[in-house]
């Protein structure tokens, strides 16, 4: 099969995806349902939210892809159009800097796996004329033999939004870590070695592969780590004890200062745990082959298994369905709940008013951590070049504040540069800060 006809039936493929979910009459009324809830029913953006629809959406009880229900539904497809699809299976989006423009196509180094990409169009270049090296896009790109293809471009950012860019490329590995390793083989390897190099230092430091605190002296705890880390200065016995700490009362409850918007989160990360008005136990967890979880409600999760009366724990079932719930709990912590106490399925079906053995229960609520290995945000984060690149800005940031008569952080990019060269901002110190 030749470029052009490869081409010619991923188009055509794309179309036929894009015409069912609008004319599906399961998936249009699901898709109109989704279309309200991002964009306020703005009927402009349908274009640019169907694919990330396609993509990233999954319907039924079995949480099945669109893709999988096209091909249920259309018994008639190619065998050309089900090896397309079974290829676009594999798409992710990220956020990539252009590095060059090419005749059919891209090559953009992947902020997030720190890998480069030459990606094909699917459209003629002269739709990218805005588009110059230098600057940053959010695209979808899928691989099809050899070939990487590109789906969509849902942004494109100016080289000057650099520090948004990175942000944002850091929000992208805390949502999904995976992203950040599985299309680069070497970043994976770099991680386990970390995991496994970290985890007999958590060890060391902790004489656990887990410690109970608050998330008032949780920073501190996690601090002590990253220094025996960075700096192999092994904390005190005395350090340690002196910031665990106990709730008086476990219970669950919902904290609003997780909620934060996409402009300031990397601020509110900063900032910490200790950073939050409630006041809520946290669990820090090494695992062994995934690497560090901070659990937020962790010892009230285990109390409900200690205890007889865990109805007397506010807010018992609704802790055990966040911790099933959410995809940043892994299979793996499940697993560690279970061998740990023996009660676990039947006090979790008793509670869920359910029937699932622990098999069961794994693959309804974890089947993603299951299927692929999901290392913890915070080791990937740990080995992650753009990340190291955002800490030293921010660091720069604070140092800069503290310079007395020169304060960076309101200086307009066309006013003089307060550093007194006579250039403006933009031309001489902006690009350093």
């Amino acid at each position: 099969m030749s470029v052009i006809e490869k081409l010619s039936i991923i188009s055509d493929t794309i179309t036929k995806l894009m015409n069912f979910v609008i004319t599906d009459e399961e998936v249009k009324k699901d898709f109109d349902e989704y279309l309200s809830a991002v964009s306020g029913g703005n009927q402009n953006r349908t274009q640019a939210l169907i694919i990330p629809y396609i993509f990233e959406r999954r319907l039924r009880e079995e949480r099945k892809p669109i893709i999988k229900l096209f091909e249920e539904k259309n018994t008639d497809l190619s065998k050309e159009e089900k090896e397309i699809l079974k290829e676009m299976e594999t798409s992710f989006s990220s956020v990539f800097e252009v590095r060059r423009i090419l005749s059919n196509g891209f090559e953009l180094y992947n902020l997030v796996n720190e890998k480069l990409y030459k990606i094909l169009s699917l459209v003629k270049m002269n739709n990218f004329r805005g588009i110059t090296p230098g600057q940053f896009i959010v695209c979808r790109i899928f691989q099809a033999k050899e070939e990487f293809y590109l789906l969509e471009i849902s942004n494109v950012i100016s080289s000057i939004n650099k520090e948004d860019v990175y942000k944002y490329a850091i929000a992208r590995i805390i949502e999904k870590p995976e992203e950040a390793y599985e299309q680069n083989p070497k970043k994976k390897e770099q991680i386990e070695n970390l995991v496994k190099d970290f985890g007999k230092k958590f060890i060391e430091c902790f004489d656990n592969d887990e410690v109970i605190t608050t998330n008032h002296k949780a920073d501190n705890l996690i601090n002590l780590f990253n220094i025996y880390c960075d700096e192999n200065i092994l904390p005190s016995k005395e350090d340690i004890e002196k910031n665990k700490e106990q709730v008086e009362n476990n219970r669950y409850f919902t904290v609003s200062d997780f909620k934060n918007s996409y402009s300031d989160f990397m601020e509110k990360s900063l900032e910490g745990f200790s950073s939050h008005n409630s006041t809520y136990d946290i669990g820090i967890i090494y695992d062994k082959e995934l690497g560090l979880f901070v659990l937020p409600f962790y010892q009230t999760l285990c109390k409900i298994y200690e205890t007889d009366d865990y109805k007397s724990i506010q807010g018992y079932k609704d802790c055990i369905k966040s911790f099933l719930e959410n995809d940043k709990v892994p299979a793996n912590i499940i697993q560690r709940l279970a061998d740990k106490y023996p009660n676990f399925m039947e006090r979790t079906n008793e509670i869920l008013s359910s029937s699932y053995n622990l098999n069961e229960l794994l693959a309804f609520y974890k089947s993603d951590s299951q299927e692929k290995k999901i290392f913890s945000s915070a080791s990937v984060l740990y080995a992650s070049k753009i990340f190291e690149q955002m800490m030293n800005v921010v660091n720069n940031k604070e140092e800069i504040k503290h310079k007395e008569g020169i304060d960076y952080s309101k200086v307009g990019r066309n006013d003089p540069c307060p550093c007194g060269s006579g250039k403006k901002y933009k031309k001489c110190c902006m690009p350093k800060y």
